[in-house]
């Protein structure tokens, strides 16, 4: 009786203290390919990502990407920053078509023309087959 116990409590230990995902991190099935200007993330399958900014999370441990946040704004990728003027800055877009304005602005990738996100990365659900485009643009 006493051997059961010390399973049962053994078990309830590891599913409660280490858990699926003891990091935090997101699990998706993720790429990232970088230029200067242009960082883009092609999600295969979300898993527990629920955000834009939970796969950035994941790439950045992974060490696919770098990037920098201020006031809930990106400010850096992959060490390029957005200038003090804010003439140059990161925009995002997005295939998702629910999640895009394209009278805000577009970004053609690979034949396919993207929408600027309504929302910020932070909020911008993350969606499996999804593509999010990062460029760094001059207004």
């Amino acid at each position: 009786m006493k051997r059961k116990i010390i399973v049962i409590l053994s078990f309830l230990f590891l599913f409660v203290f280490c858990g699926c995902n003891p990091s935090g991190l997101s699990h998706a099935k993720y790429s990232v390919e970088s230029t200067e200007n242009v960082v883009v993330i092609t999600v295969e399958e979300v898993k527990d990502a629920k955000f834009l900014m939970d796969i950035m999370e994941q790439a950045k441990a992974d060490g696919e990407l770098t990037y920098e946040t201020s006031n809930g704004m990106i400010t850096s990728i992959n060490g390029k920053a957005n200038p003090a003027d804010w003439s140059y800055c990161w925009m995002v877009y997005t295939s998702d078509a629910s999640m895009a304005n394209t009278e805000y602005g577009t970004y053609e990738y690979e034949g396919q023309i993207l929408g600027s996100t309504v929302l910020g990365a932070e909020a911008l659900p993350a969606a499996d087959g999804g593509i999010y485009v990062w460029v760094y643009q001059k207004f």
